[in-house]
């Protein structure tokens, strides 16, 4: 929709000025008279038009594009016309950002732009975009659609569930940290100052708590304001390419995480080549686009040197093998190579690799939070019994 700025008189005589979204000047010159006022200026905003474009990019999150193209390909199933269809999907969305990035693409396809270079105006992911290009060429574009609504959905699951796999035990661990540092800087100095009147030697495990107490009571603001300056330099440091490659590939060697790590990453990458060679896009192509899905900088590289592999005719499942990529995705790719079925093989390794990354993560879930739960335990038992000694030995001393 158009920006149009006017200028009218009312009724009673008094100027009146403001601003009006609607599809064309004389549906913008309706609306002003039927509220009884009269036009003495209305001219689009181009300058604003222009701006919000480009201040709209990225303006669709996660959640609000899987909406735009679920309703997006249900009403073009029904057989809305494409402009009306995005003016329903405009109206429905709950987010005045929202409802005014989808209004820009359908102002865009009103003026003779395809919608995926309307998309792609709006930031909208390459995905996304090159699926809908390929859809609109080959007048499918309700089942790309629908598909690339299937394909973040999974991506949405898939982060959600290593999202928990991570937020779970952190918070775990700051609420352990949180009460240990209440206990040993507010609670411990208290009962401390009990015994010191009292004389005599304290315990070992006593000593050692009181020693940490008042470590933490004399430095524990630098201790904190340290921690969080070695967070930020390493995050500030880690957007240096060469720190990030070697940091990628020691987590791709560390035996606990490596094989998990592969898995998501090839997950993401198969299931967005799979998708975007069922919905007609070119091999190389699609290839460049999924090597994007890749996190971790030397498997971007290796998707680099399989794209430069097929196009000098070379197999993708050759390229796999030699990074020691897992099994039984190489194994599948081959197969779809040999068949001619690749996009079907690899949205099968997609599947198969997200139900064991599932599995996987709630089985590390199930291991970790008792673990935690018995460290925080071990933890308030030693400051109790640190605690307790003390007690015992003066009645001892009193009996």
């Amino acid at each position: 929709m158009s920006l149009f700025a006017w200028e009218a008189l009312d009724a009673s005589g008094r100027r009146k000025r403001g601003e009006l979204e609607c599809d064309s000047e004389r549906s913008a010159r309706k609306i002003l008279k039927e509220q009884g006022l009269v036009i003495r200026r209305l001219q689009p905003v181009k300058k604003q038009i222009k701006g919000e474009g480009e201040a709209q990019k990225q303006s669709l999150n996660g959640n609000e594009t899987t909406l735009f193209l679920q309703q997006l390909a249900t009403l073009s199933e029904a057989g809305m016309p494409l402009s009306e269809a995005l003016e329903a999907v405009a109206s429905g969305m709950e987010n005045k950002r929202a409802r005014r990035a989808v209004g820009f693409v359908r102002q865009q396809v009103l003026e003779g732009s395809n919608l995926a270079d309307a998309l792609r105006n709006i930031g909208m992911d390459d995905v996304v975009c090159n699926m809908v290009a390929a859809g609109e060429e080959t007048g499918q574009l309700e089942a790309v659609a629908s598909r690339l609504s299937d394909l973040l959905e999974k991506r949405q699951e898939m982060n959600q569930e290593l999202l928990s796999a991570i937020l779970y035990p952190s918070i775990i661990l700051c609420f352990g940290f949180l009460v240990m540092t209440i206990l040993l800087t507010w609670v411990v100095p208290q009962i401390v100052s009990v015994f010191q009147r009292t004389g005599g030697e304290l315990p070992m495990l006593t000593q050692v708590v009181i020693t940490i107490s008042d470590f933490l009571r004399a430095y524990g603001l630098a201790l904190l304001l340290g921690i969080v300056g070695t967070l930020l330099s390493a995050s500030i440091a880690l957007r240096n390419p060469t720190l990030r490659l070697q940091r990628d590939r020691l987590l791709l060697h560390t035996p606990a995480i490596a094989t998990l790590l592969k898995k998501i990453e090839i997950a993401r990458f198969a299931r967005t080549l799979g998708m975007l060679l069922s919905g007609g896009v070119s091999t190389l192509s699609a290839m460049y686009i999924a090597n994007q899905s890749f996190m971790l900088l030397p498997l971007h590289s290796m998707g680099e040197g399989a794209r430069e592999s097929l196009r000098e005719g070379g197999n993708l499942s050759d390229i796999l093998r030699k990074h020691q990529m897992p099994h039984l995705a190489v194994q599948l790719i081959a197969v779809g190579e040999q068949s001619g079925k690749l996009d079907q093989m690899l949205l099968r390794v997609a599947n198969q690799y997200e139900q064991e990354i599932s599995r996987n993560l709630k089985r590390m879930l199930t291991v970790v939070e008792p673990a935690l739960m018995l460290v925080m335990a071990i933890m308030v038992g030693l400051m109790a019994v640190a605690i307790l000694l003390p007690i015992v030995e003066m009645n001892s001393l009193v009996h």
